[in-house]
């Protein structure tokens, strides 16, 4: 999250282990605020992913992947379909959606934000979409599937997204291989991951100052605030032991001001270190 309140932001920066620890730690305190919050903590904006798989089919179509009669596999959709819907208009066979933690609740609030996000697509392309039946989605083009990737017997995709979530996947590596594995020939790729401490995105940095030890015991929890802390070099030594090639990265940088640093941040390269923000697209080797 952003904090722009001075008064917030020196409580929330001088005092975040204390935030962390309470927020991820104390069990049913911390599941009655993700529930009481979650629109506030989660919500999907759905204009600004539209905004989002505009940005990333323009790099599909620059790098002459299509989409058409592609099978998709979306991980990590939060609360929204939009992007599902987005390839679909695109000619998509299937997109198939699969979250490990979802966001989709089922409340009035989500319904009604489902049925915005059918009208706005609908206005966007000019015609009702065609995988709706009865005012319901067709499940010959959309599946949604609860678990991990590596739960699935997922199989036989062409192309893989993922929109910030890389970052918050705690079997990081068994996650990559498996998408390695479910490609087809001459598949595709495509992460944003976002590097940044998501506590305070004014301090994008914050985390590098807390040991291993301390912030996977005491300061994250799968599930709720789990952030894996791995760095660009770290991300591209396990796409290339995955067999993925890159053909497309776009990198944003933010300047390291930050003195205090555990010893695991110490050994890397500063310019490593000082990335925020990781657009890259993979074909599986042949």
């Amino acid at each position: 999250m952003k904090i722009n309140n001075s008064i917030i932001s020196f409580f929330w920066n001088n005092f975040d282990f204390l935030v962390r620890f309470w927020y991820c730690k104390l069990g049913p305190i911390s599941r009655l605020i993700n529930k009481l919050l979650f629109w506030k903590l989660y919500s999907s904006d759905f204009e600004r992913l539209d905004k989002v798989f505009e940005d990333n089919f323009a790099i599909l179509k620059k790098n002459n992947v299509s989409v058409e009669s592609k099978t998709i596999l979306e991980i990590g959709p939060g609360n929204s379909y939009i992007i599902a819907y987005n390839f679909l208009m695109h000619g998509a066979k299937k997109v198939i959606l699969a979250d490990k933690f979802p966001r989709i609740i089922e409340t009035k609030k989500q319904k009604e934000y489902f049925k915005r996000e059918i009208d706005y697509i609908s206005r966007k392309y000019g015609k009702k979409p065609f995988f709706l039946g009865n005012g319901e989605i067709d499940g010959r083009y959309i599946e949604f599937i609860n678990k991990d990737i590596t739960e699935t017997d997922i199989k036989d995709v062409d192309l893989i997204f993922t929109n910030s979530v890389l970052e918050h996947v705690k079997n990081i590596e068994e996650n990559i291989k498996y998408m390695s594995k479910i490609l087809n020939n001459n598949g595709y790729v495509l992460h944003n991951i976002d590097l940044r401490d998501h506590y305070n995105f004014n301090k994008p940095f914050l985390f590098y100052k807390y040991s291993d030890r301390i912030w996977n015991n005491l300061l994250t929890k799968e599930g709720i605030s789990y952030t894996n802390r791995l760095r660009y070099d770290d991300f591209i030594g396990l796409f290339k032991n995955a067999g993925l090639e890159t053909i497309h990265e776009k990198i944003e940088r933010c300047k390291l001001n930050q003195k205090k640093l555990s010893s695991k941040f110490k050994s890397k390269n500063k310019r490593d270190l000082e990335i925020t923000n990781l657009r890259i697209l993979l074909k599986k080797a042949k």
